[in-house]
């Protein structure tokens, strides 16, 4: 589980890490509601939903697909961590979500 969270961890850095770069700030926009990217926050859900999609399928070593899971998200190869497409899709997604979850609607 510890190197579950580890990769998890560096993948949001590296994710941060490029919304800095592109945008100057780790904030994301979505349905007019912003937000800011947070490391733990985004690792802690990246490993809670590979672990439910692990178990989901499952899998009796949940914790060794929900690794394999993470993996797909993540380039090691190269001077410097790169996220794969897939892995910006998933984490936009995520992110737009929990914007959505944040959003107070108004009923008559």
């Amino acid at each position: 589980m510890e190197q579950l969270q580890r990769l998890a961890e560096t993948i949001a850095e590296t994710y941060i890490r490029d919304l800095n770069r592109s945008h100057g700030n780790a904030l994301i926009t979505h349905n007019d509601q912003a937000g800011e990217v947070k490391r733990e926050q985004l690792a802690s859900g990246l490993v809670d939903n590979c672990i439910y999609a692990a178990k989901n399928r499952n899998r009796e070593n949940f914790e060794h697909e929900a690794y394999i899971m993470l993996g797909e998200l993540i380039s090691l190869d190269g001077r410097e961590y790169q996220i794969t497409r897939h892995g910006n899709a998933v984490i936009d997604t995520m992110s737009c979500s929990a914007l959505s979850k944040g959003v107070k609607r108004v009923s008559h």
